[in-house]
């Protein structure tokens, strides 16, 4: 089983509901397991976060970086919304300039991520209602 860490602030948050869709699929704890590497991610006019894959768990940071970071996503948040609706497709979206890659010459690491990001985004896209309360179901 894969282990997320808890978000404590908007994106963590969401990135936690966002892997957390598909956290006992057999597909995406074979790719998330053992994978090691560090993942920013930047919402235009909110913040970065360092999304750090080690092992089977996933942790969140938002300041203190670690040095060593594998790939860097840039992105608004309408760009974000759209590709996980599928109105518009990564490629497009770097070739439009709404999306900025670095590190795109690491196309493993980026297919990799694509594989686990995405693919989630667009499954709670399709049904953003099947998870919402499962965090603090006690007290809502």
């Amino acid at each position: 089983m894969i282990s997320i860490q808890k978000g404590e602030d908007l994106l963590s948050i969401t990135l936690n509901n966002i892997l957390s869709f598909r956290k006992d699929e057999e597909e995406f704890i074979n790719l998330v397991n053992g994978w090691n590497k560090n993942i920013i991610i930047e919402i235009i006019h909110f913040y970065p976060i360092e999304v750090i894959f080690m092992g089977i768990q996933i942790t969140f940071k938002t300041n203190n970086f670690d040095k060593k970071i594998h790939l860097k996503v840039k992105l608004d948040l309408q760009t974000f919304l759209d590709i996980a609706y599928g109105r518009i497709n990564p490629i497009s979206a770097v070739l439009k300039g709404k999306l900025k890659i670095k590190g795109l010459l690491k196309i493993r690491t980026l297919l990799k991520f694509m594989k686990i990001f995405l693919k989630s985004m667009k499954m709670v896209a399709a049904n953003p209602n099947l998870n919402y309360y499962e965090q603090n179901k006690k007290i809502r």
